[in-house]
């Protein structure tokens, strides 16, 4: 009797391993082969699921983000929402992303670098990360400040990773419920 493979299952098994490898190993110098050695499959394998290092990076991108949004999606959304809960919900999308957030700046550096700032805009890796977490604020921080609120969580991390401390949790609360109160 021939073996049964869950193709879809196996696809997001390798996106999700393709994940952790880019983390740990970045883009630019990563081929094909060192990308194959470290999922543990040969490179025809890998081929048959994902023709290009580039559509696994997207697909890893998109299951990186995925567990993100899967993470929060028990949150109250923020039509429903009263400020306090907003904000509790923007620091809980803040947390997911500040373990990882350096990693994934020096990962998005090196993938820029690679195809280059003026494609960044029209890249379906930089749109998909991009358009998934700020429909992930607009859902449950503000719909209509989806894109101030991105602007602010960025910002954040940002400024958390540049102190080399964490920000405290009244801190962030603070500066999106100044946001958010403007509605």
């Amino acid at each position: 009797m021939p073996k049964i493979v869950d193709h879809e299952g196996k696809r997001s098994e390798i996106a999700l391993k393709a994940a952790q490898v880019f983390h740990e190993h970045g883009y630019k110098g990563l081929g094909m082969r060192q990308l194959c050695e470290y999922l543990g499959m040969s490179k025809s394998a890998v081929y048959y699921y994902y023709k290009s290092k580039d559509e696994i990076f997207k697909a890893a991108t998109e299951a990186s983000v995925n567990l993100d949004v899967d993470s929060i999606k028990l949150r109250p959304v923020s039509e429903l929402s009263l400020l306090e809960l907003r904000c509790s919900n923007f620091y809980s999308i803040f947390e997911l992303m500040a373990e990882r957030y350096f990693q994934e700046m020096k990962l998005v550096s090196e993938y820029i670098e690679v195809i280059g700032l003026a494609n960044v805009a029209n890249d379906p890796s930089m749109q998909l990360a991009n358009n998934k977490y700020a429909e992930m604020l607009a859902n449950y921080v503000s719909r209509a400040d989806k894109d101030v609120c991105y602007t602010l969580l960025l910002g954040l991390l940002t400024q958390q990773t540049m102190q080399g401390y964490p920000l405290t949790k009244a801190y962030i609360i603070q500066v999106i419920g100044k946001q958010l109160s403007k509605d």
